[in-house]
């Protein structure tokens, strides 16, 4: 990595593991050929992500032409790094060193004890071999040690400090964005990163390529942590409403509240201000049916806000009041059953809870994502979109709709007004 500069200039993303290892099949010294592309895939990316972890090697790390370039961007960026030193690969003993020199928290693995560097062996590995039972006893180590390490304090090299210190305010232009995070760069030319929980205290988003865009504006801050490391955030100056909700509506709390959504999930609840709780699917008793719209008792179960997660809890069956017919205004969740690109009429059928006959959105109604999807055959039958109602023709049993942005709340566990 000589033609870098090891000067640090990237936020950590959160859940973000980089697995550092050899690339394609490779001779093994007992003359068999070792499928690492295979190892990583099938192995060591659903280990990691069984943990509710995000696994990523170099070649799916945004970031400049040059190959020193992308791997130190991806070692910046990882929360952890799995360093797999089987073969002796020369590369991957390179990236050890700079994510030694970051400080990063690490977790080793070798087919032989030989395969790690002598200047520093003696590190605790996890050893595997091609055996399923070898295969599996490996993936359980790896398990506990990712919740191991998680733990540990971080003590990582901190970014190059802002001589101001504090908050700056900075319009920036996106980049790069991935599901995610935005790499965002500066007027003054400084970079950053965007990460999805940055943008919105009523809810985590799980794919921001659905909203954000390369060459996109947006209005933020740089901000120095109090680890000393620096991020970019929509929400500097904001109060964080998960503080209140702490106060407000602690864990045991009953209190009525109105059905904004049913989803696969459950059924949100809104809780206070943008904020809504699940109740989730699983706990609801047998023959309850909830509509948006419909109040019903709950309380508290947990409060988690760094994931912006509220459950909630039916007090009985019993308490739930009846739901009002849908009206002007009202929040849904729609199912595509038929799709007409512009052309062929430009709209696009949605079934919904509670009605026979579909509600009808028009291209006109349809935020700019999803009217570009419509006439790129992006939107497929059976899809779930968010919908608001704008127009009610009783006399006809009509339903007009239009797209509102998507909530994200089956990962997300929370929604948006």
């Amino acid at each position: 990595m000589h033609e870098v500069r090891l000067t640090r200039d990237e936020q950590p993303v959160p859940n973000r593991v980089l697995v550092v290892m050899p690339f394609g099949k490779k001779p093994l010294d007992d003359g068999t050929t070792f499928d690492f592309d295979w190892f990583y895939e099938d192995i060591i990316s659903t280990t990691i992500n069984e943990t509710g972890l995000t696994p990523v090697r170099a070649d799916e790390v945004y970031g400049p032409a040059s190959v020193q370039g992308v791997v130190w961007r991806g070692i910046q960026q990882a929360e952890l790094v799995v360093v797999d030193f089987s073969c002796r690969n020369p590369n991957v003993a390179m990236e050890y060193m700079a994510a030694r020199i970051i400080g990063k928290r690490m977790i080793y693995l070798a087919q032989r004890a030989d395969d790690i560097p002598s200047d520093v062996r003696g590190l605790r590995y996890i050893p595997y071999a091609y055996g399923y039972a070898e295969m599996a006893a490996m993936q359980k180590e790896l398990r506990v040690q990712l919740e191991a390490v998680r733990k540990e304090p971080a003590q990582e090299m901190a970014l190059i400090p802002m001589a101001t210190g504090g908050t700056v305010p900075t319009r920036a232009q996106v980049v790069s964005v991935t599901r995610e995070f935005a790499v965002v760069r500066a007027d003054d030319g400084g970079h950053g990163v965007l990460a999805a929980e940055d943008v919105d205290w009523g809810r985590l988003i799980t794919d921001m390529t659905r909203h954000y865009s390369v060459g996109d504006r947006v209005d933020g801050a740089f901000e120095i942590l109090p680890t000393g490391g620096m991020k970019y955030t929509l929400l500097a100056g904001q109060p964080n409403p998960w503080n209140e909700l702490a106060a407000s509506h602690p864990v045991g709390r009953t209190f009525t509240g109105t059905v904004h959504s049913v989803r696969d999930a459950g059924v949100f609840v809104r809780v206070t201000g943008q904020i809504n709780g699940l109740i989730p699917r699983g706990t609801l008793p047998a023959g309850v049916a909830l509509s948006p719209g419909g109040k019903v008792e709950v309380t508290v179960a947990a409060i988690d806000a760094p994931r912006r997660r509220v459950t909630l809890t039916l007090v009985e069956s019993g308490t739930v009041r009846p739901s009002r017919g849908i009206g002007v205004g009202d929040r849904l969740e729609g199912e595509v059953c038929k799709i007409c690109p512009e052309g062929e009429g430009g709209y696009v059928l949605l079934k919904v809870d509670g009605r026979q006959r579909p509600v009808f959105l028009h291209c006109t109604q349809m935020t700019p994502e999803l009217r570009r999807d419509l006439n790129s055959g992006g939107i497929e039958t059976g899809e779930v979109i968010d919908l608001e109602v704008t127009r009610v023709d009783v006399a006809g049993d009509k339903v007009f709709v239009r797209d509102i942005e998507d909530q994200d709340s089956d990962a997300a566990l929370t929604e948006a007004a």
